[in-house]
């Protein structure tokens, strides 16, 4: 999954290199790590930025990628703020690409045998066409966005 999502960091930095990165005085925010975090996490079902954290403690994979820095929670909650264009557009990419690899043969066709069924994009393989991963990436921020909302209310 990392794998997928690095080459999707790179063909979406190949296609805006010529835009301006976001610029913030939060020495710990750094696009390209947060952008892979964020990715993977969302895509892996981890929403909640104070998930996200204890993740860091807990959780090899988040830790790997944090690249031996800490991140708090504003800081989580500024670079999705700030970059969620280019997180939906990675992460659709990386659900795209995740969907392909688990249920198309060579000729891009759904696959329809129960083997090949997973628990995350199993439902979709009944709708026909590709699911819209746009709009799935969609989904995945707006739920980050509400469990922090959420999370603030306590």
């Amino acid at each position: 999954l990392v794998k997928l999502i690095l080459e999707a960091i790179e063909r979406l930095n190949a296609r805006t290199a010529g835009r301006e990165a976001v610029a913030t005085e939060n020495p710990d925010f750094q696009p390209a790590m947060m952008l892979t975090l964020l990715t993977y996490c969302y895509a892996t079902g981890v929403y909640s930025s104070t998930d996200i954290e204890l993740g860091m403690q807990h959780d090899q994979m988040i830790r790997y990628l944090c690249a031996k820095n800490y991140l708090n929670l504003p800081v989580l909650r500024e670079f999705r703020r700030y970059s969620r264009d280019r997180i939906r557009e990675c992460l659709a990419t990386v659900l795209q690409r995740v969907w392909e690899l688990r249920f198309c043969d060579e000729d891009d066709h759904p696959m329809a045998a129960a083997s090949y069924l997973g628990v995350s994009f199993g439902w979709w393989l009944n709708k026909g066409p590709a699911p819209d991963f746009r709009a799935e990436a969609e989904q995945r921020i707006v739920r980050a966005v509400r469990a922090d909302s959420m999370a603030m209310d306590w």
